[in-house]
């Protein structure tokens, strides 16, 4: 039977642990270094313990080790790659191919979207070298994942929530341009969520001080069933700078979205992790940070991708306002404010947050004097109540067994059975006496069934034989052992990841150019020996720089404006274009005939 996976991000251990409770079947987190989340790095010791806790479940944990290193940092990471191997981490997701000529244990391996995993021939490439996975680039469609499928073997994972990167993964170099810190190194400054303007060559503005390029958050929701039919692996949520609740919350969502459809579907598909989700809160992804969602380019191009007016969360829409009165609003919509939430609102191309001190159903007594006006589109970007609640009532994660018992002449003979055919016995030598009372069995079959704080709750306990006299004590007990059994039993049967064997034949493209990203010895003789002869040294090198692809994004400013050129509505428009702020102008190039915009220094 086919299994797919629930991806979750995790800043921290106390995180990791949340997104398993909530549901995911493999999380994702920082090394201690050389992730590209620089501010999400974590120590061996917490990733050990997280790794423990996923174990019992049969979730997984993988490890991004995922920037382009330094000649003076392979050792280094050949050495951290050693530690994760060691206390169980069951994948790397990597970028830098120079990892692959290290010393370094059989781990598996994870091709990072930051290779730039958009191109088939790339793809293709990392699946005949041997990668246990490819992480797709976002900008896909259903239709090319499909086509993908049908060509590798390699898992496929997919990103199906978060933020998007408005450029081509491992692509953007802008960050670096203009501060020195690099995206390719966890550094990003991320000038695709600042404001620009974009002109033309006469000077004349298109647009002034917009968040042109910052494109709204992503939301897969609605395309998961296809994502399943088409025999994607894993399902990825983005986020690891992101906090628990908002993690708790979006995984929570979508393990119930996959649970629903597998369950519904009748499909020969199973979950990679093992137990049973306890929810603590109704689920619901508007109500978590979000710019606005969209599913980018799964059905093919559209507008509206970007959130002109404000790179921040705007949260879940809740009605109109309907009359504002000093510092209160009435609000037309159907939704209840709260006394502590944060609401938001456009107005004059900009977004204005308030906040509720006080509220009775749809009246808002607001921290301010309001001057938006009647009609305005209301939203809540901040809700305490929910926020409360994900606090308070925390999810659980339990594995289903079955008990039975036999007892015989004044013996007795446990057996448990999990949920993935797992089983133990235990058989006590103590002997006991036949019990007078009435009620003793029930009372036998309650006790057993209280799993307390261990990683199980009992479906059903099946007693056959003699009712017999035991104290709770005993009861206890033998539960425990027979739980404690079979945690020890579920481990040798748990599925060991290790990496395949890399095939040194399988050639790629005799010149690598900077876009490449070799930035140490060992990545470039890597692509020397598949067929490269020459090998151009990355972006962060600090060569020439002027005149350089900055950043290449399928998002277009021609096509969100109305001025698409294949169309030709861009009539009005003297090319070419630039991207411009206060500091620094960039002018912006337009490869027509396969739907991408550049950014050039």
């Amino acid at each position: 039977m086919r299994k797919v996976e629930l991806l979750s991000p995790a800043k921290d251990l106390t995180i990791g642990i949340a997104a398993i409770n909530n549901g995911a079947d493999a999380v994702y987190i920082g090394a201690p270094a050389f992730g590209a989340r620089k501010s999400a790095a974590n120590s061996i010791e917490d990733i050990a313990l997280l790794v423990n806790y996923a174990h019992r479940f049969y979730c997984r944990v993988f490890v991004t080790l995922n920037t382009v290193l330094y000649d003076s940092e392979l050792k280094e990471a050949e050495q951290m790659i050693r530690r994760l191997y060691d206390i169980g981490v069951d994948a790397l997701i990597i970028q830098d191919m120079g990892i692959l000529k290290l010393d370094i244990p059989p781990i598996a391996l994870h091709a990072s979207t930051q290779m730039h995993n958009y191109d088939p021939e790339k793809i293709i490439f990392l699946d005949r070298l041997g990668f246990e996975r490819i992480v797709l680039a976002r900008e896909l469609s259903l239709e090319q994942i499909r086509e993908i499928r049908q060509q590798v073997k390699a898992e496929l994972e997919v990103f199906i929530h978060g933020a998007l990167c408005v450029s081509l993964s491992g692509q953007c170099y802008l960050s670096h341009y203009m501060s020195g810190r690099s995206a390719n190194r966890g550094e990003c400054m991320q000038a695709c969520r600042m404001k620009w303007s974009v002109k033309d060559s006469d000077g004349k503005y298109i647009l002034q001080d917009k968040y042109v390029l910052s494109l709204k958050d992503l939301n897969m929701s609605a395309h998961i069933k296809d994502l399943i039919d088409i025999g994607v692996d894993s399902f990825k949520i983005e986020g690891r700078l992101k906090d628990e609740k908002y993690v708790s919350n979006i995984t929570n969502h979508y393990h119930s979205l996959i649970k629903t459809l597998i369950e519904s579907e009748n499909r020969e598909v199973d979950r990679v992790g093992s137990g049973e989700i306890q929810s603590g809160f109704p689920a619901d992804p508007e109500r978590s940070f979000n710019r606005g969602y969209c599913d980018y380019f799964a059905v093919g191009r559209q507008t509206g991708l970007v959130n002109m007016e404000t790179p921040k969360s705007i949260g879940k829409y809740i009605g109109t306002i309907r009359q504002v009165k000093g510092n209160r609003l009435w609000i037309a919509g159907g939704e209840d404010m709260h006394n502590g939430d944060g609401l938001c609102y456009p107005e004059n191309g900009e977004w204005k947050g308030i906040r509720v001190n006080k509220a009775e159903g749809e009246v808002a007594e607001c921290n301010e004097v309001l001057t938006v006006r009647p009609g305005t589109r209301l939203y809540r970007n901040y809700d305490h109540r929910f926020a409360v609640q994900l606090e308070k009532n925390h999810s659980f994660r339990k594995i289903g067994v079955r008990i039975k018992v036999v007892a015989s002449a004044g013996h007795l003979k446990l057996y448990a059975e999990d949920e993935d055919g797992v089983k133990v016995f235990l058989e006590p030598q103590e002997c006991f006496e036949l019990a007078k009372g009435e009620g003793q069995r029930e009372r036998l079959i309650r006790q057993l069934k209280k799993c307390g704080e261990s990683d199980f709750f009992c479906q059903d306990v099946l007693y056959e034989g003699e009712t017999l006299f035991l104290p709770v004590a005993a009861v206890n007990n033998y539960r425990r052992q027979l739980l404690e059994n079979l945690s020890v039993e579920r481990e040798k049967y748990r599925e060991v990841l290790r990496m395949k064997k890399l095939v040194p034949e399988v050639n790629w493209r005799e010149k690598v150019d900077w876009k490449g990203n070799v930035n140490n010895k060992a990545a470039a003789l890597f692509y020397r020996e598949h067929g490269a002869v020459d090998v151009e040294p990355g972006f962060e090198t600090g060569n020439e720089q002027e005149g350089r692809e900055l950043m290449r994004t399928r998002y277009c400013i021609l096509y969100e404006l109305g001025y698409c050129r294949k169309q030709g509505k861009d009539k009005k428009l003297h090319f070419p274009l630039y991207i411009c702020n206060a500091k620094y102008c960039f002018r912006l190039d337009f490869d027509c005939q396969a739907c991408f915009m550049k950014i050039i220094s």
